[in-house]
């Protein structure tokens, strides 16, 4: 008994670590394609950050995407809140994909329709993969490799299905809340 309490405890704390630290890389992340475009460059060139980035990332989707699923959602401000904590993760991990696809496997990965002459990469590629999850498509910047190309149709799969879970989540939360509401009267 003790030794399943024992490990109820040290699974819930390495939950709950994962969590937070994916959590912290996500903001990080983040935060630094808002307001330190330059330290977002370095650490993209550094490949230990750049998967630690990734993983972080990918992680942080993993974990929401399976909470969004598996438990049910007390709120929708519960909700929402998993909704765009799992979008930043997925448009990061994306756009980082993205980054090593165009440095690294298949250079250039990405084409530019605009008149611009001035393109930066370490941004560009959040921008894409913003663009390609929420399936708007403005066509200014395309993907060429192969890669890209590929993970470009599983990004906007994969939005388009995440929008439409959480939807449903909500409509259901929603419903619920009409429901008990007209039980009371």
């Amino acid at each position: 008994m003790r030794k399943r309490a024992l490990r109820h405890i040290i699974n819930d704390l390495e939950r709950r670590w994962v969590y937070l630290a994916t959590r912290l890389i996500v903001l990080l992340t983040f935060g630094s394609i808002l307001f330190f475009p330059e330290e977002l460059k370095l650490a993209l060139e550094t490949p230990i950050l750049l998967g630690i980035m990734l993983v972080g990332t990918i992680g942080m989707a993993l974990i929401l995407l399976g909470d969004l699923i598996s438990t049910r959602q007390k709120n929708i401000a519960s909700l929402m809140y998993k909704y765009v904590f799992l979008t930043v993760s997925v448009i990061l991990a994306y756009g980082m994909f993205y980054y090593i696809d165009a440095t690294i496997l298949e250079p250039p990965g990405i084409e530019y329709f605009t008149k611009s002459e001035v393109h930066n990469l370490e941004m560009d590629v959040f921008y894409f993969s913003g663009v390609t999850y929420f399936t708007i498509g403005y066509g200014d910047v395309t993907p060429i490799s192969t890669y890209a190309k590929s993970a470009s149709i599983t990004e906007a799969f994969a939005g388009s299905i995440i929008n439409l879970v959480v939807l449903a989540l909500a409509f259901q939360r929603f419903a619920l809340n009409i429901n008990s509401a007209s039980r009371k009267k």
